[in-house]
């Protein structure tokens, strides 16, 4: 994971800066990530494709195979907010 000014070095949420415009939209993200990273707690681990049913809060880890929706996101956790999913990377040790 790379360390940017504009995103916190450990969980990657986005930060807050002076004259920003829209902060409740970064705000927000930050929170439904946090949220994310509280307590993820995953419904099925390697999953290859989005479920047709979901429901705000559910949570995947993607498979090495992912597709749809998930292409490009194998081995991240994948939770289904409001705004549509949403991935957390492993962190490296």
């Amino acid at each position: 994971m790379s360390v940017s000014e504009d995103h916190t070095a450990r969980l990657n949420l986005p930060l807050l800066w002076a004259g920003q415009a829209q902060k409740e939209l970064f705000h927000n993200e930050a929170l439904t990530l946090l949220d994310m990273h509280v307590q993820p707690i995953v419904l099925e681990i390697g999953a290859a494709a989005p479920p047709a049913e979901r429901a705000e809060g559910d949570m995947w880890v993607a498979g090495a195979d992912a597709s749809g929706e998930w292409a490009g996101h194998a081995g991240m956790i994948a939770g289904w907010t409001g705004g549509g999913w949403r991935f957390i990377a492993r962190r490296p040790r």
